[in-house]
């Protein structure tokens, strides 16, 4: 393992406690999920209910559990002042994050153990527009659910203080670490770059992003939000960044970028891995539909589609690598929906000039425009 100026491992060397921090994500819980499938229990929206967990067939959130560890009625939820609550009433015992605990509040991420075997995702609004934004990411194949959960863990333990969250392997990373900010921590909290190479204030004025040459500066700047380094370019002042982020009462969460995932182990054992893109040139067409919708929401337009002229364009012209896609789905939905230039500019919070350039370098040809 490489080691850095004062060991990283400094970083993770925080408490266990999964309340040593808050994460921001506090909406409502609507249904539990088990870990790296689709299947999922819808929670029901009535007060003081409770509902039994378990295998038995007479349960209301019955489970599969192939190891027989899992209780005929595991445990219950009950449901008070819109949030639940769910209490152990087993042999084998209920888990908070792998921490035994008779019983605890339900927040979005949260992860319930029955026993040793089944895992259960607490999931809310919030967290399923996060473990979208991650399938877009890592892929939808079956073979990549589980790491989708492991990368919601990561989020959630760096958003807790327990972890450093780590991307690798998409050559432009930037743009998926602010989108995942954006869906964790919202755009009204900091996401500072923190980057030698770049002037202070030279970030694109659209961008809730804010830049930072060395790390005790980042970390000012950062409260609440999030730090971003690069590893191919880290801060002289890494180790004194790393202190001060251990330090109590900090509370931005630190994003790595590395490039490639064999050199990731000095910051964590589990790094997010981005596949690159010429991977899956079979979810072309789906990866151009959800970043289309995800255009659609984020500019709070009705909906909208774009022409098929449109969505080929940028699937042959567009999709060297996921943020092509995302900025292309964005600035041609905008364009269809103001109907000029001009107006999809002031809508994207960019200048005409700088739109208009975007478009000139990806020689949009006049038909494909003339259709928005």
């Amino acid at each position: 393992m490489r080691l850095l100026p004062g060991d990283v491992r400094l970083m993770i060397s925080t408490t266990t406690d999964s309340l040593a921090k808050d994460w921001a994500i506090d909406d409502e819980v609507l249904q539990l999920r088990v870990w790296g499938t689709d299947l999922v229990y819808p929670l029901p929206v009535s007060d003081h209910r409770r509902l039994r967990v378990g295998v038995s067939p007479a349960c209301e959130i019955q489970i599969h559990d192939p190891s027989s560890l899992t209780s005929r009625e595991h445990a219950y939820l009950e449901r008070v002042d819109r949030r639940w609550t769910i209490v152990d009433q087993s042999k084998n015992g209920l888990y908070l994050d792998d921490q035994q605990c008779e019983r605890f509040l339900l927040t979005p991420g949260r992860e319930i153990g029955l026993a040793r075997y089944v895992t259960l995702v607490a999931e809310s609004a919030r967290t399923l527009a996060l473990r979208e934004a991650l399938a877009r990411m890592i892929g939808w194949s079956a073979a990549r659910a589980d790491a989708i959960d492991q990368a919601l863990r990561m989020l959630r333990m760096a958003a807790t203080g327990r972890a450093i969250f780590v991307l690798c392997g998409e050559p432009s990373l930037v743009p998926l670490a602010e989108e995942l900010h954006r869906l964790t921590r919202t755009e009204r909290r900091p996401f500072v770059l923190c980057d030698p190479r770049r002037r202070t204030g030279s970030e694109d004025t659209a961008s809730f992003t804010k830049c930072a040459t060395d790390g005790l500066t980042a970390v000012a700047m950062a409260r609440d939000g999030t730090v971003c380094i690069d590893d191919q370019r880290r801060p002289r002042d890494l180790t004194a960044m790393l202190e001060e982020l251990h330090r109590p009462g900090h509370t931005a969460q630190l994003m790595v970028l590395a490039r490639n995932p064999r050199k990731a182990d000095v910051y964590t054992p589990a790094p997010v891995v981005i596949p690159q893109l010429h991977s899956r040139r079979d979810e072309l067409d789906r990866l151009v539909s959800e970043y289309e919708a995800e255009a659609v929401q984020r500019l709070g337009i009705t909906t909208l589609e774009l022409t098929p002229a449109q969505r080929s364009w940028i699937r042959e012209r567009s999709s060297e690598t996921l943020p092509d896609i995302q900025t292309a789905a964005l600035r041609l939905v905008a364009i269809r929906h103001a109907g000029s230039l001009a107006g999809a500019a002031e809508l994207l919070r960019i200048s005409h000039t700088s739109l208009s350039r975007w478009l000139e370098r990806r020689r949009l040809r006049a038909d494909v425009l003339a259709a928005a």
